[in-house]
């Protein structure tokens, strides 16, 4: 069997009118010269328990004319953008052939039961043009799809454009990426045909979708390692976009976690990254979360504050008058949100995005210093980062009850960069000892988190009711103006009365962090003598 271990490409989602517009676009369909067609009917298989696509993998027989073509594809679970090893050969018939796939993902792990099992899942039928693009030392293909995805009783449009990386650097793939965008609205699509597939079958409903960490291991690059982290909170936010455009408030918490978890990767990678993208790019992502930052907190404000007050004091008018206020006010927030994901800004910011993770000027520096940073073992890197982290906290933490609202909301940005840094890493360190450790600094910083998230939303919600007592709404008389007021003064007082509650908690959340022991240690043979490489610090 054929292997092509790096297959490079990008997958842009558009519409068949915009397919047609870009076909017809002066300037770029110049490039669009002979074209090759093809109808490409693909049956996956799989069995009834899913056990390929739980191992990451897909099996599919490729029907062109008279050929049978039988492809195996592995992918990062949840992380499958740009890359994927393939491995491909012809075959007789329609069903899959086994017996040459022992070298291939699928080969470690098959089974005469798996074998048994396997059987049609769904198939896709495909409508391919494809172009090749050859210009300054690149190759690429430029393959339009358009077609269906088939399951039992149930189908869904395929209508996509795939940039397959043939020749050249990464960063020429995204500057045709560019140029389709600049004419069509087109975005960038995380989801394969597969995923897609497997969703029609199970009848899996649009819905949020949670953080799915990449598998870093000891050895790895540190620069890779981010690729990787980076690439998996790039498709945890886009994942959730069409969820949250239908007014789901849990996607558009998702969203917001995924913008964190990437700003908190581009902090603790710096070192690495900072190249002079990643300001831009820091810019960018700064401008999305003041987009979805007011609705989410609305939410968190009506669902967790005023709901539970109104449902203690059924007979005070004044919490249904509030209720409306803020009920509004989210609405006119989520359309914010919409239009911000739906914009032209967004569909940049999310291919800019991933192209400074894939091939920003940081993954080509050839200073001496810089490249041996982003060719450091990621376990070294890591022990490095995640002392000079706790060190941090430590120091602060110390004084907790001392804090003023400014100050421990500096604490609680440290503590969560800290908690996802652990979360990135934690797969790096193996053992029992050090899971462990992990699983007491990861709930230990979980429960700090929270505690002082609590305590800044209560400062966030006293500036908001204090308006309310201070100043009368139009359109309310005198009368519904003290309603009003007297229930925004219930929920102050409800608010501050959890505040010494929240600062125990954060205390002892503390006192739990501050007694746990690294998870990071390293064998004294791992620590490898390098011009960036800093000594390993053993406990917090």
């Amino acid at each position: 069997m054929v292997g092509r271990p790096a297959e490079v490409e990008l997958k842009l989602r558009v519409t068949p009118e915009n397919i047609a517009a870009l076909r017809n676009y002066p300037g770029f369909a110049g490039s669009l010269q002979h074209p090759s067609h093809e109808v490409l009917d693909s049956i996956y298989f799989d069995s009834d328990g899913r056990f390929l696509r739980n191992h990451g993998l897909t099996l599919r027989v490729r029907h062109m004319d008279e050929k049978r073509v039988q492809t195996i594809k592995s992918a990062d679970h949840g992380v499958g953008l740009f890359e994927r090893s393939e491995w491909e050969q012809t075959i007789e018939g329609d069903q899959p052939d086994l017996s040459g796939v022992k070298d291939t993902a699928l080969g470690r792990i098959l089974t005469d039961d798996v074998c048994k099992a396997l059987k049609p899942v769904f198939e896709t039928r495909i409508e391919r043009t494809a172009y090749h693009l050859n210009g300054n030392g690149a190759d690429i293909i430029m393959a339009i799809d358009e077609g269906q995805i088939l399951a039992a009783n149930s189908s869904q449009p395929v209508s996509e454009i795939e940039l397959e990386l043939k020749e050249g650097k990464p960063a020429d793939l995204f500057k045709v990426a560019r140029d389709i965008l600049n004419i069509v609205p087109a975005h960038l699509e995380f989801k394969s045909k597969p995923e897609r597939g497997y969703g029609l079958v199970d009848k899996t409903p649009v819905a949020a979708e949670t953080a799915c960490d990449p598998e870093l291991t000891a050895g790895m690059s540190a620069g890779r390692a981010f690729t990787l982290v980076g690439r998996a909170c790039l498709r945890h936010l886009v994942a959730n976009v069409p969820a949250m455009i239908g007014r789901d408030g849990t996607a558009l918490h998702q969203m917001r976690v995924a913008l964190r978890r990437l700003r908190a990767a581009m902090s603790l990678f710096s070192e690495i990254t900072g190249d002079d993208r990643a300001e831009a790019i820091k810019t960018e992502l700064r401008w999305l979360a003041l987009e979805l930052g007011p609705a989410r907190d609305l939410d968190t404000l009506i669902l967790e504050v005023i709901k539970p007050m109104r449902n203690q004091h059924r007979n005070e008018q004044g919490f249904v008058s509030i209720t409306k206020m803020f009920t509004r006010k989210r609405l006119k927030c989520y359309r914010r949100a919409q239009a911000a994901v739906q914009s032209a800004r967004f569909r940049t910011l999310i291919l800019d995005t991933a192209e400074w993770i894939e091939a920003g000027p940081w993954s080509t520096w050839e200073d001496a210093l810089k490249r041996a940073r982003r060719e450091m073992p990621v376990e070294i890197y890591a022990a490095d980062l995640l002392s000079h982290r706790c060190k941090r906290i430590r120091r602060r933490g110390r004084r907790i009850n001392d804090l003023n609202p400014e100050q421990l909301h500096r604490l609680r940005i440290q503590v969560k960069k800290a908690r996802y840094a652990t979360d990135f890493f934690s797969g790096v360190y193996h053992g029992k000892k050090s899971t462990k450790q992990c699983k007491k600094i990861k709930s230990s910083l979980m429960q700090l988190q929270n505690s002082l998230g609590g305590l800044n939303d209560i400062a966030t919600h006293k500036a908001l009711f204090s308006d309310i007592i201070t100043s009368r709404a139009k359109g309310l008389t005198e009368e519904q103006s003290r309603h009003r007021a007297f229930a925004a003064g219930l929920i102050i007082g409800n608010q501050q009365a959890q505040i010494q509650k929240l600062r125990d908690r954060a205390r002892k959340a503390y006192s739990r962090f501050d007694g746990a022991k690294a998870f990071w240690k390293l064998p004294s043979h791992s620590i490898v003598a390098t011009p960036a490489a800093p000594a390993v610090e053993k406990s917090l």
